[in-house]
Parts: C-alpha cells; structure tokens; sequence
C-alpha cells in the first residue's frame, strides 16, 4: 500500500526520438517530448528539469512546459504550461530547475501531463540536456468513486 505522505515521481513515457543518455535534447524543434502517466488520484508537489548539459543559444534558449491534459491523449482542454512553464536560460548542468506553480492542483487517474519544448536553442552555442520529473503526492480514494478506473473482469 501505498504512504499518502511520500513524494513519488510519475512514470513517463517518451513521445519523440529527442532523448538519449544524456536526456532530451532542447535544440530540437519544438513538439510534445513526453508524457507523465497518472495511475492513481495525487496531488502536485513540484515539476522539475535535471540539466544534464548547459542551456544555451546566442538566438535563443529552450523553454519547456508541462501541460495537463484532463483526458490522455486528447488535446481537448489541454493546459498550456498550467503544471509548469520552464525558461532555461543559460542554466548550467548539474543544477535542477523547479516549478511550484501547480502545487496543490489534483490529478486524476485518465489524466496526463505532457512535456512539451515550446522554444528550441538556436543560434551560436545552441545546446542543451535536461532530465524532466513530476513529484506527486498519493491521494488515497476508493476505486469505486474514481470514475476513468474501470476493473476488468
């Protein structure tokens, strides 16, 4: 069972090639990179990015967001960097970003939460590497009363 007071980090699935070891690639052009799972009821503690390689870009520098989508897969009433909107900078590796923006906001089983580069690195030195977490807090309900839980027979 789970505890109701430890942070967990969602699972994520990727959506497009931009990632490697070192993680998503932000001189990609833009597009939904990945996806967090909800499994279970939770509440938002914190989004966050691991640089992995330093942000940069004489034109411009990666900026990502996390959008909650109500229902997965679908767009309709898609958030726009509603769980965290990321402006990069020229953030050095090694340091983790955060946003508390959405904290206290209540995902849904049938929810997802997509990671979405909004801004490539362009120009000279265009670079950069992140490692993207969502940290949730379990919300103990009963499955009955979660309506998108269906139990197979």
């Amino acid at each position: 069972m789970l505890r109701s007071d430890l942070p967990i980090a969602l699972p994520m699935m990727q959506a497009v090639g931009y990632a490697d070891t070192a993680g998503v690639d932000c001189d990609q052009a833009p597009a939904d990179i990945l996806f967090f799972i909800v499994p279970f009821k939770c509440i938002v503690l914190l989004a966050g990015l691991l640089v992995t390689e330093a942000c940069a870009g004489a034109t411009t520098t990666p900026v990502m967001k996390f959008d909650r989508r109500i229902t997965a897969g679908s767009d309709t009433g898609r958030g726009d960097g509603d769980i965290a909107n990321f402006i990069l900078g020229t953030t050095a590796a090694g340091k983790i970003l955060y946003d508390k923006a959405a904290v206290g906001t209540v995902l849904m089983p049938g929810d997802e939460v997509v990671a979405e580069l909004t801004v490539r690195a362009t120009g000279t030195g265009a670079a950069g590497h992140v490692r993207p977490f969502l940290l949730v807090q379990y919300d103990p309900e009963v499955m009955a009363n979660l309506p998108d839980m269906i139990e197979t027979t």
